[in-house]
């Protein structure tokens, strides 16, 4: 699917004219680097109808526009969602990760906190009957298994102290 179909579909979703569209997007004032001004209604239009190419300038303008994200353009398969979803991740601030964990945790209403990308089981999910279950299982437990549970606890603490 080309950009100014994708465009033209999640206009159509959005259930906004293309008229609407054009002035939300000439309302953000994108400069085209050709001419340096901002495109008209009627050459917006021919965006919009697959007439002239859109420039890759206006790419970030449009998704504004839309209140959709740039890649949301050209891609939305499961394999792309996780490698952007991977990357903000990777390189978002603290402050972002904030954003996100309370959007995450808002969302979750089984005891689970998702922190800067990590899951961790909150102190409310580990209930006394809980521990005490597991510390009485513990002695069926073979050797090799034990030394793998503690080292996986130890990098659980690790990460968890690390924010």
């Amino acid at each position: 699917m080309e950009v100014f179909e994708k465009v033209n579909l999640i206009i159509k979703k959005q259930k906004i004219t293309k008229r609407a569209f054009s002035d939300i997007l000439r309302a953000l004032e994108p400069k085209l680097k050709i001419t340096g001004e901002i495109p008209s209604e009627n050459t917006i239009y021919s965006y919009l109808a697959g007439r002239i190419s859109i420039p890759i300038e206006l790419i970030p303008y449009i998704a504004d526009a839309l209140n959709i994200t740039e890649q949301e353009l050209f891609d939305i398969t499961k394999k792309s969602r996780k490698k952007c979803f991977k990357y903000f991740l990777e390189s978002a601030d603290i402050e972002e990760l904030e954003q996100f964990n309370s959007f995450i945790t808002s969302q979750i209403t089984n005891n689970v906190n998702i922190n800067y990308g990590k899951i961790f089981m909150t102190s409310s999910s580990l209930t006394d009957n809980k521990i005490e279950k597991f510390m009485n299982l513990l002695e069926f437990a073979p050797q090799n298994f034990l030394d793998r549970v503690i080292k996986k606890l130890e990098e659980y603490r690790k990460i968890s102290t690390e924010f």
